[in-house]
């Protein structure tokens, strides 16, 4: 089932080759703009000033982009609403459900394909980042050392993980046009999380992870990862059964 699943998705990857490359390029300048901010956010430090619009930008920047590297994020559906209502995403999965291929093995090509993106792009973001901040930083380094920042990645992309899942769902388990609609959803809970850790804990939320990387080490971490792996295992699930009901006539 592997082996098919992978062939799957190294032939989606042969099609879509422009978007990958695309991707890439923007995570590589999303990170590097990443690591120029952080190298000079010299108006944060933790557990001080915690209130500053500084916090609520970090904050929004990691939170809110984070599911865009589980997905070929530069890709026309994603770019332009009159390409995603006409749910290419969808007419390819029907084409696939015409195929001897069982229902599991597109599933598992869709999560596979979703966590190989979400690696590059991430190996993209996260090095551009780290490359900036470990050469151009004075400051950063002061609050962290190299270890938590490490866990810190590690943290980050557990939750990027757990957000990602939903992706495979969103492209091949509902209509196209809510490609555009789901971002914005996403974005309001966003919102919401940051009104009640600023509200009830007086700190963003890159300060509370800070917290716990401090005082837990690489057990958050880990804890991170599995809540990632637990979740992509569950959103497949929900994907399969997804693809089992959907009429695609």
């Amino acid at each position: 089932m592997f082996k098919d699943a992978f062939w799957l998705v190294k032939m989606e990857y042969k099609q879509q080759w422009i978007a990958v490359i695309s991707t890439f390029i923007m995570c590589l300048i999303v990170g590097l703009f990443m690591g120029t901010f952080l190298s000079g956010f010299t108006s944060f430090h933790f557990e001080v000033n915690s209130t500053s619009f500084d916090s609520y930008f970090l904050d929004f920047l990691f939170l809110g982009l984070a599911p865009s590297f589980a997905t070929l994020s530069m890709a026309k559906p994603y770019l332009s609403y009159r390409v995603a209502k006409h749910n290419p995403y969808g007419k390819r999965m029907a084409v696939l459900r015409s195929l001897p291929i069982s229902v599991s093995v597109l599933a598992l090509s869709r999560t596979l394909f979703m966590l190989c993106t979400l690696v590059i792009m991430s190996f993209a973001f996260f090095g551009a980042m780290s490359i900036i901040i470990l050469i151009f930083s004075n400051n950063i380094l002061e609050w962290m050392t190299i270890g938590d920042y490490v866990i810190f990645v590690f943290v980050w992309f557990g939750f990027m993980l757990t957000i990602g899942g939903l992706n495979p769902y969103v492209e091949y388990g509902m209509k196209g046009k809510m490609l555009h609609f789901i971002p914005f959803i996403y974005m309001g809970f966003v919102i919401i999380i940051e009104i009640i850790f600023f509200t009830f804990f007086n700190q963003s939320v890159i300060e509370a992870i800070l917290q716990l990387i401090k005082s837990y080490g690489f057990i958050v971490a880990i804890v991170s990862i599995l809540i990632g792996i637990v979740s992509c295992y569950e959103w497949n699930k929900i994907l399969k059964r997804r693809l089992e009901k959907r009429d695609y006539i």
